[in-house]
């Protein structure tokens, strides 16, 4: 843990540094007094009279009183008078009181008791350091402590040890108020060890927010494994993708593969294994640390398999293990999947030269990831239609149906060409599509839907028609047929509103007559692939 170069000196000899917090004593700086202790220090007030002639003196200011007392006791110690007993810590001796001492609940008890120190002249004191008892030492004789950064973990650590209170208080203190994004790990970890649970939610809450961040660090690598589950079991780690979990995890585990071998099973247990891209698994099949766990390999390789085979069934042994089946609070499920279109460019420059050039077709399929706001290139379309398609998914398979070769580009005369009635099936994990047979008739800017593994197609601009109809597609047989059945409606009140809760994603270009479809990364098996970004408009055309 790395804290700042702060000093912090706590006690009763600093004036303006008094707080209720630690319990010191409300004075009044006229409570000084001449050390001669003359008459005076008496005041009237203070002397009572009883009947049996008795009569009582209070020292005016109680507080000097109590200090004078310990800087009587620290000059004894200084000058090794009245001395009865010393410790030794790491080989170095500390003459001093032992009602000094006593007045710490340790040696208290310590004194009390039948143990052999008890009446011992000489005690002998382990896992603490000598500097930090050293200092301990002088506060129970003078009152005051300096903590630095240097040396915080080792007072604290011999102050709770010795059931010191007060001082393990002034270290928390202390590393609260120097704490920061590049010890938050640290102070984690020290603030759990000694109970101080606020400290701890305040440095978790930190790191958690800043996970991205706080993994780069050298100080990431060295954290016990209680704190690494601590902030990998959080649901709302800010990652981009579960492969970023994956892969701190690794980095902390090849910190010290053998001694942290054992660590794995746990690991794997926070991990989001379903939401975990599977060139990502298979790099894990391989490390050396899983290898050694048939336990680990067996629970990667069925959630590889789930990826591969679109299934939910995974094998028993690793059942337990495949508890995390949905992304993280922080990472979304949903992609937004557009397909065809034109360059609307082209239709600018057109309007700036009064030209009739017909726009570029994209001719593609493109994703867009909402959480690292990127756009992927999925594939090429397989026929010349361009855009007004509708597209659709089912299981791993888009359905992209109809569509028009040429875009309709405002009013006035131009070429215009009919309905397309081609429908294809695109299959994510292979890479391959398949024609189905054509439709009936052709459509533009429809709709389409899988139902009981059925797609259905209504709406849009039907070729050579008007009349309303459903086309509908048996996926099994690959068959059409015609559909003519009512059709349910549903209104949207006028006072309902839609409210976007995400920031605009800009794309590389401008693109119009495109098909859109929202769709979730585990139904279209995103996690099987890696694929090309899309980085600017060559890409993107």
């Amino acid at each position: 843990m790395s804290l700042s170069d702060d000093i912090y000196n706590y006690g009763f000899d600093y004036p303006g540094n008094y707080n209720d917090d630690y319990d010191y004593d409300d004075y009044d700086e006229s409570d000084d007094y001449d050390r001669n202790y003359p008459a005076s220090d008496v005041r009237t007030d203070d002397r009572k009279s009883y009947e049996n002639g008795s009569r009582h003196f209070q020292r005016y200011g109680t507080y000097a009183h109590g200090r004078d007392l310990l800087a009587e006791l620290a000059s004894q110690r200084e000058a090794g008078e009245l001395i009865d007993v010393v410790v030794t810590v790491q080989r170095r001796r500390f003459p001093c009181h032992r009602a000094v001492l006593a007045s710490t609940p340790y040696f208290k008890a310590m004194f009390s008791s039948k143990l052999s120190e008890r009446k011992s002249r000489a005690i002998r004191l382990r896992g603490i350091n000598a500097n930090s008892f050293s200092k301990i030492l002088d506060f129970l004789y003078t009152g005051e402590i300096c903590i630095y950064e240097d040396d915080v973990q080792d007072i604290l650590q011999a102050a709770h040890m010795l059931l010191f209170d007060k001082i393990t208080e002034y270290c928390r203190k202390f590393i609260q108020d120097n704490h920061c994004l590049s010890n938050c790990l640290g102070v984690m970890q020290l603030a759990d060890r000694y109970g101080f649970s606020e400290l701890e939610k305040e440095a978790r809450n930190q790191a958690v927010s800043n996970f991205s961040e706080i993994v780069q660090n050298e100080e990431f690598l060295t954290i016990s494994k209680q704190t690494l589950l601590v902030l990998l079991t959080n649901e709302n780690l800010p990652v981009t993708s579960e492969d970023d979990v994956v892969s701190s995890a690794i980095r902390w585990l090849d910190h010290d593969p053998n001694g942290r071998k054992t660590a794995l099973v746990n690991i794997l247990q926070t991990i989001h294994l379903s939401c975990v891209r599977v060139k990502v698994l298979e790099g894990l099949e391989t490390h050396p640390v899983v290898r050694q766990s048939a336990e680990c390999l067996a629970t990667i390789t069925a959630a590889k398999e789930e990826h591969l085979n679109g299934t939910k069934e995974l094998q028993a042994s690793a059942q337990e293990f495949m508890t995390k089946s949905r992304p993280r609070l922080g990472i979304s499920d949903d992609l937004a999947i557009l397909v065809g279109g034109w360059d609307a460019d082209t239709m600018l420059e057109n309007d700036r030269h009064e030209a009739s050039t017909q726009p570029t077709p994209m001719q593609r399929i493109i994703c867009v990831d909402t959480d690292t706001r990127q756009c992927y290139h999925i594939t090429d379309l397989p026929t010349p239609v361009a855009g007004y398609m509708s597209v659709t998914c089912a299981e791993r398979r888009l359905y992209v149906t109809g569509g028009s070769i040429l875009p309709v580009l405002g009013e006035g005369p131009q070429t215009v060409t009919a309905p397309c009635r081609q429908a294809f099936q695109y299959d994510i994990v292979t890479d391959t599509w398949m024609a189905l047979t054509d439709m009936p008739a052709g459509r533009a800017g429809h709709q389409s839907v899988v139902v009981d593994e059925k797609l259905f197609l209504v709406g849009g601009d039907v070729e050579e028609t008007s009349k309303m109809f459903i086309d509908c597609y048996d996926l099994e047989k690959d068959g059409v047929n015609e559909v003519i059945e009512m059709i349910n409606s549903y209104k949207v009140e006028e006072d309902s509103k839609i409210v976007i809760v995400q920031e605009y994603i800009p794309l590389p270009s401008p693109v119009f007559g495109y098909s859109f479809l929202e769709v979730k990364k585990s139904s279209i098996m995103w996690y099987c692939k890696d694929f090309t970004k899309v980085e600017n408009e060559k890409d993107w055309t």
